[in-house]
């Protein structure tokens, strides 16, 4: 077993082990366990040099899209085992069924029970390759106390800790990424170069050996659950929009777009201080006007401006759109397009079709979200029309 918070290898009884339960317990197996690879490139994966008997990883059946494939190096070969799934049950063996993925791994992990040998580890999604970044920013993993995982996605965990010498922080692993590791420090390299009030701070990185970190500042929560557990008052909501455009500004001065510009990836601080954070698809526009999209970027469907979707570009026109997007989420304390499928968004917002106008807006914001979300670029404000725009209707006592 491999330890996180000290970086050491060892052992561990069997007695002590316990599988994954809550809320994250059903995502787990997808961003762990999973990978997105045919047979032979299991098979290429898990017969690398160094691999221990007991390394698998799980994946689509071929001869049955619909079902999984466990693959497994037992020391001598690897060994492919079907995964049925019938009425909500998982198995390997029909006499030994499981409520979920993660239930049949911890099983075989606990007893081979049928397999030429049990489940000892994943196999890495990530490599374990040199990352070109500022060593300055290098802190020793010791230092690094992780106490709580607080999310699971594509872009990898989340969790809540303690730096020394810093205090609590945000720190985000490599270890359940569905992106290169390149990808996964695109958003570090890139805080390296924003200081802004308004912008969450880099603490530092970990990059001596897998799991990799990306340490930041810690906050007390993101904007959509704060607006879903508290009532705000308008004086609140303009200052908190006022904040979030003033480093928008910023970050369009350094020449930078965000890219995914929503209520979940603005935190909140003491006094509602807010940061905007999570920079994974963030890019430097180094002079241009657009950033072609590339493919497979996985961009956050019903926040996206219309040239997303008809041309593949965004521009920091498309995070003044996204802000409009921001905005209706403030008033309505709701989803995006609710109803709505995620189809039926492109097609609306390719033709230019908006979300409505809640009734009784707060004024100024209806009028922002009507020109924010003009369908063509060049028709919506700067943020700096909208910082002079909100800046009038500021009241909140500083």
């Amino acid at each position: 077993m491999h330890s996180l918070h000290t970086d050491n290898n060892g052992c561990v009884p069997v007695k002590y082990m316990i599988p994954i339960k809550g809320e994250l317990s059903k995502m787990y197996y997808k961003y762990i366990y999973y990978h997105t690879v045919s047979r032979n490139e299991a098979k290429e994966r898990l017969s690398q040099a160094d691999t221990q008997a007991g390394t698998f990883l799980i994946r689509d059946s071929e001869s049955n899209p619909r079902q999984h494939t466990l693959s497994l190096n037992d020391g001598f070969t690897i060994m492919h085992y079907q995964i049925n799934s019938e009425n909500n049950k998982y198995y390997i063996n029909p006499h030994i069924q499981f409520n979920s993925l993660n239930d049949l791994v911890h099983h075989y992990m606990m007893k081979a029970d049928g397999l030429t040998c049990s489940l000892k580890v994943p196999i890495p999604k990530q490599a374990n390759i040199p990352i070109a970044i500022n060593k300055e920013w290098e802190k020793k993993r010791i230092s690094i106390n992780l106490s709580k995982c607080t999310n699971v996605g594509h872009f990898g965990e989340t969790w809540e800790g303690n730096c020394k010498g810093k205090g609590p922080v945000i720190v985000k692993t490599n270890v359940s990424a569905n992106i290169t590791q390149e990808t996964f420090f695109q958003q570090a390299n890139t805080l390296i170069n924003l200081q802004h009030k308004n912008i969450i701070s880099l603490y530092g990185v970990c990059t001596e050996s897998y799991p990799f970190y990306i340490i930041t500042e810690s906050m007390n929560g993101n904007l959509k659950d704060y607006l879903t557990s508290y009532n705000p008052t308008p004086a609140e909501l303009v200052d908190i929009a006022i904040q979030v455009t003033d480093g928008m500004m910023y970050l369009g001065e350094q020449d930078y777009i965000h890219c995914s510009l929503k209520a979940a990836n603005i935190l909140l601080g003491d006094h509602n201080t807010v940061k905007i954070a999570n920079f994974h698809l963030a890019q430097h526009l180094n002079g241009n006007k657009y950033w072609t999209v590339e493919e497979g970027a996985k961009l956050a469907i019903r926040w996206p401006a219309p040239e997303f979707y008809t041309l593949k570009r965004l521009s920091i026109k498309s995070d003044v759109w996204s802000f409009g997007i921001l905005l209706w989420e403030m008033v309505t304390k709701g989803d995006v397009y609710p109803g709505i499928t995620t189809n039926e968004v492109r097609e609306l917002v390719s033709k230019g079709d908006c979300i409505y106008i809640p009734r009784g807006c707060l004024e100024p914001f209806d009028q922002l979200m009507i020109n924010c979300r003009k369908h063509k670029d060049y028709e919506r404000p700067s943020f700096k029309n909208i910082f002079d725009v909100l800046i009038k209707y500021d009241t909140h006592d500083t």
